[in-house]
């Protein structure tokens, strides 16, 4: 029998967990032809919510996915563009598709598994233009709303403002298409779409995700446990989250481990998914070792802090216990830690990423 409980790529349907209302508002904003920005801490299910909401809207819109990870140039973002708009390209004869599509460059394509489009070195620019038109082209000769869902797209941001300009210039006039904008930084999110200075400057509506609330992410684990035949202990799923503190990602990955050994018993205990929580914490302490130490002992001191349960990071009392010079030292130290992901703000007040990872800090540098 496959593990119900998947994680480190998008879900579908019966893996997804919860997310009802925010699924439901997304499908409306798609069909309204709202764009959308999606933004949360990473890994907690801005792309598979993205990508259930295309499910269920399957035959009435156009998907058009792009990773927006790891791009370098506006060569590499014009395309991935281009090779997913001619991949959705209905027409019988696939030379004739690229007479229609590219109007002032003639692309090299690639094809295998999936269609790719190349632009040659040195026509970057038309390319990158011609590109970002591609999206309303595809609307109009299918008939259909496209929707483009540019996944991490802080990273284009990192390209230069130009790039931004371009983009938003070109958008502006794509009235079949809609856009979602989804990213992990949020501080750079909020710079990208908040800021009066920057180009996407209310371009969408934003959707911030949060935490699932425990009860209903209870009944879900509880269901994926029981329909698979693993029978759990009284205030095991209780356990689980509070030891994941409700983290989607970590939770799923959790409870993926937890369930070969339900599944060879029958039944898990709370003994068990103690031993499986350490053990996990091992196997990944060559790691964490590796994060600290890269660390400079400021950033050490705020994270440490931040994982024994300091709430007013900026206190004189915090500065005085880790031996802080001054509070802009810790707004300093937050900024970077922020940038390198391993902490997030949520409610008020800022966490550990990745709950496995504070787990490991109280182990090893204790509780106080």
């Amino acid at each position: 029998m496959k593990n119900p409980f998947v994680y480190g790529e998008p879900v579908s349907r019966e893996n997804f967990a919860d997310r009802e209302e925010e699924l439901k508002r997304l499908k409306i904003e798609i069909l309204s032809g709202q764009n959308v920005i999606i933004y949360s801490p990473r890994r907690f299910g801005k792309s598979s919510l993205a990508y259930n909401a295309l499910l269920e809207l399957e035959g009435k819109v156009i998907p058009i996915w792009i990773d927006c990870y790891g791009v370098l140039t506006k060569k590499e973002l014009a395309e991935k563009i281009a090779s997913q708009v001619l991949q959705h390209w209905r027409t019988k004869n696939l030379f004739e598709s690229i007479r229609r599509i590219f109007k002032t460059v003639i692309p090299k394509i690639k094809i295998g598994e999936k269609i790719e489009v190349e632009f040659s070195i040195g026509e970057e620019e038309r390319a990158f233009e011609e590109a970002l038109k591609l999206p309303q082209r595809l609307a109009e000769h299918s008939e259909k709303r496209v929707v483009v869902v540019f996944d991490e797209f802080q990273e284009i941001a990192e390209l230069g403002e130009h790039v931004l300009k371009k983009m938003r210039s070109e958008f502006q006039w794509h009235r079949d298409v809609t856009y979602i904008f989804i990213g992990s930084r949020r501080g750079m999110m909020e710079k990208i779409f908040h800021s009066a200075q920057s180009p996407f400057y209310n371009f969408g509506r934003h959707m911030v995700l949060k935490k699932i609330p425990k009860e209903r992410f209870k009944e879900f684990l509880l269901s994926k446990f029981e329909s698979s035949g693993v029978k759990t202990s009284p205030g095991l799923i209780e356990r689980i989250l509070d030891l994941t503190e409700c983290h989607p990602y970590y939770t799923q990955k959790f409870c993926h481990e937890l369930w070969y050994l339900g599944k060879l018993k029958g039944e898990l205990t709370l003994e068990e998914v103690k031993e499986t929580f350490e053990r996990m914490i091992i196997e990944n302490e060559a790691s964490y070792i590796e994060i600290w130490e890269s660390l400079p002992i400021s950033q050490k001191k705020i994270l440490l802090a931040i994982a024994r349960g300091e709430k007013d990071i900026y206190s004189a009392d915090v500065l005085t216990k880790y031996e802080l010079k001054t509070a802009a030292q810790v707004r300093y130290a937050i900024k970077a830690l922020r940038k390198k992901e391993l902490v997030h703000r949520i409610n008020g007040s800022y966490e550990i990423s990745d709950p496995f990872l504070k787990h490991w800090l109280l182990w090893r540098f204790g509780r106080e």
